[in-house]
């Protein structure tokens, strides 16, 4: 019954639509939302992916048993042009951690998680607080040789003009100093150390560092405005080149078919959940995406390519190499926008990053968005970030954009809490409704206003938007 409902809602809107193409635009929204409503596999399928796989770190057997099993889904779904994208890459592999803490002439444990990338290493010194770990905190500040506390977001208090920066930059800072070891608070309350990549560059850093909670972290910052402190950090952790494969499955288009929009997420995870958020979100939106046009039997005047990158987490290898293998063959200028989907639910807008010509067509696309889905405000922000997959693409000078999402007050990101109980089927339902919208709407379009930047005009909006040290760091800045 449901089905022959929406196909007398799809000729509907093929025939109300005919000489309209906004109204055409708006009533395939509608069948959309009707198919996310009645049909969406979103949630079943994050569930599924994170119990049968468990975490998914690229390069382990689970990881490749997911590969294999995305690669089925899209098939199932009526994709005929699937495949696999294989690489190596330089693989952390976690080991033994353990911090302690004096500071009352015993040494307490400590829970802590080693940030990716930290080496093995055994360090015994002083801690000195230096707060955000940014520049200017270490004005005046001698870390030579000791252990410094840094919070991984901003504390409270901090002036609204200081901008945070990537946790691999505040470790090069601290490195840069002098400083031994490194303490860094999680900044989200919620009793669990997150872990993440420490590094900038791919490789082990040269000390050791490690994550604690938000409620530790402000008992021993409080406790060092009172007296000194020592800690022992003793870490045990390996490199090992490992394999791993993005998944890519192609709808050509067909009018324009040599051009694309690329709709990515991450299917990898640290080692320590099976990251329903980061980003089991993400890669069953993406997923859900596909099946939708493919369900609702929606052509496209352009291409669109659906990509399950892997090694996202260890420093976006997959996203590289998808981009490297595009620029030997001649596509990059075919590439209009690339959609990243990154710990995506709750979605109430989009960010946009590149080119701002494309800002009309996201407006007047939201709004009639909005029309189907209140809780979509229509929101457009410019907010520019290296710190997933869209920014290989960024760096050739492509428009890429993500959903603006709203989180819980218990963020699990990077924590071992990162299950699926703490998502719901319409968090995770409200941005696959908009992003396929969004989806359907750039590659239908009669034209799209989007270009690539040229290398000039990409070296001043890197400038622009304060991401010449990070690039330069790692090692990433083109230009002199």
């Amino acid at each position: 019954m449901k089905r022959r409902l929406l196909l007398s809602v799809l000729i509907l809107v093929f025939l109300a639509g005919c000489n309209n193409p906004q109204l055409y635009l708006h009533n395939v929204f509608k069948s959309i939302d009707l198919e996310v409503r009645t049909h969406s596999q979103a949630y079943t399928m994050l569930t599924d992916i994170c119990e049968r796989f468990g975490s998914r770190m690229a390069g382990t057997e689970s990881a490749e048993q997911a590969e294999e099993f995305v690669s089925l889904l899209f098939r199932s779904y009526g994709f005929e042009d699937v495949f696999f994208q294989p690489f190596t890459f330089n693989q952390w592999q976690r080991g033994d951690v353990r911090l302690r803490i004096d500071t009352a002439g015993t040494y307490v444990d400590l829970p802590a998680l080693a940030l990716a990338f930290t080496p093995s290493g055994n360090v015994n010194a002083s801690i000195v607080d230096a707060g955000n770990g940014l520049i200017n905190d270490y004005n005046d500040l001698d870390v030579t040789d000791k252990i410094v506390l840094i919070h991984l977001g901003l504390l409270p208090g901090t002036p609204s003009n200081i901008k945070n920066i990537h946790r691999a930059r505040k470790l090069s800072l601290a490195i840069a100093q002098g400083a031994a070891g490194c303490i860094a608070v999680s900044p989200v309350p919620g009793g669990l150390p997150v872990t993440g990549s420490a590094t900038l560059d791919g490789e082990m850093i040269r000390i050791p560092a490690v994550s604690i909670s938000y409620e530790e972290g402000e008992k021993l910052r409080a406790s060092l405005s009172r007296r000194d402190a020592r800690a022992r950090i003793v870490t045990t952790n390996s490199c090992q080149p490992a394999y791993a494969r993005n998944i890519v499955a192609r709808m050509e288009g067909y009018e324009y078919p040599e051009e694309t929009i690329v709709v990515g997420a991450h299917l990898d995870t640290w080692d320590i959940s099976p990251g329903a958020l980061d980003n089991a979100s993400g890669a069953v939106s993406v997923l859900e995406i596909a099946r939708i046009l493919k369900a609702l039997d929606l052509k496209t005047r352009r291409s669109v390519e659906f990509v399950l990158f892997m090694a996202e987490e260890e420093g976006h290898y997959g996203s590289e190499l998808y981009v490297r293998e595009a620029r030997q063959r001649n596509l990059l200028d075919g590439i209009r926008y690339m959609f990243n989907h990154d710990m995506t639910i709750n979605t109430y807008g989009f960010n946009l990053m590149g080119h701002h010509e494309s800002e009309d067509f996201f407006k007047k696309t939201g709004a009639l968005i909005a029309l189907t889905d209140s809780a979509f405000t229509d929101t457009m922000e410019h907010i520019t970030y290296m710190g997933s997959d869209h920014a290989p693409f960024l760096m050739e000078g492509i428009t890429t954009f993500t959903p603006l999402c709203r989180y819980e007050a218990f963020h699990t990101y990077h924590t071992n809490a990162d299950e699926p109980q703490y998502i719901n089927p319409e968090m995770i339902n409200s941005n696959v409704k908009a992003s396929a919208m969004m989806v359907y709407a750039l590659a239908n379009a009669p034209e799209l206003p989007a270009s690539r930047m040229s290398q000039e005009q990409l070296r001043t909006y890197l400038i622009d938007n304060q991401l010449q040290e990070e690039l330069v760091i790692s090692g990433d800045w083109a230009w002199d």
